[in-house]
């Protein structure tokens, strides 16, 4: 099975689509994905696509993330359309049809391939790295809804040796928001600086 047929098993987010909000965006292949489903969790949760409804302060709302004010911090372009988010709350855009993620603690923009190849990747090839494994595990069968839950590191993956799979739960909104104060915290601290993350769970 292919990830845009996964994608297509899910329940849509939003009844309503939002035209305006879903034309803005300038990826051909992200707007035909939300025309055809319109939000959605996908692999058992870990994956988070966005779709264009009307209610505009709804987490998985794409406006919400077009409008951010965090993009540019992230070197983020008007015409790179976020349009979803992996198991750890790292956004997903669009940038010329390659997708990406960015890492919301470092800020590094890791392609992951075409957008059409991405979507028509095995799930046995993207789940993984999407955290379709993880998902299984602790979401399949819950209620994690509508601002969806994220499994963040017990301590920030950039200030670990070893990763370890100690994790605690988190709305999506305050997992995108803790990596971005983190994000901020380093790149403001003098070179050698230790930075403070008791933020991180408080």
């Amino acid at each position: 099975m292919r990830l845009v047929d996964e994608i297509m098993r899910c329940a849509a987010v939003f009844d309503d689509l939002d035209g305006t909000a879903l034309s803005s965006l300038t990826s051909p292949q992200v707007r035909t994905l939300i025309r055809a489903k319109n939000g959605a969790l996908a692999l058992s949760g870990a994956f988070a696509m966005f779709g264009c409804g009307r209610d505009l302060s709804a987490p998985m709302n794409i406006s919400r993330y077009q409008a951010w004010t965090a993009r540019s911090d992230y070197g983020l372009g008007p015409s790179d359309d976020i349009f979803g988010a992996d198991i750890f709350g790292d956004l997903l855009f669009v940038r010329h049809n390659v997708a990406f993620r960015l890492d919301g603690e470092t800020g590094d923009q890791v392609a992951i391939g075409d957008i059409t190849d991405v979507l028509d990747r095995q799930l046995s090839e993207i789940a993984e790295e999407l955290g379709g494994n993880l998902g299984r595990e602790r979401f399949a069968h819950r209620v994690i809804g509508q601002d969806p839950l994220r499994l963040l590191p017990t301590f920030p993956f950039m200030m670990q040796q070893h990763v370890r799979g100690e994790f605690f739960e988190t709305p999506l909104t305050r997992a995108i928001e803790l990596k971005h104060q983190l994000f901020c915290a380093c790149r403001d601290a003098p070179d050698g600086a230790g930075v403070d993350c008791a933020f991180w769970r408080a």
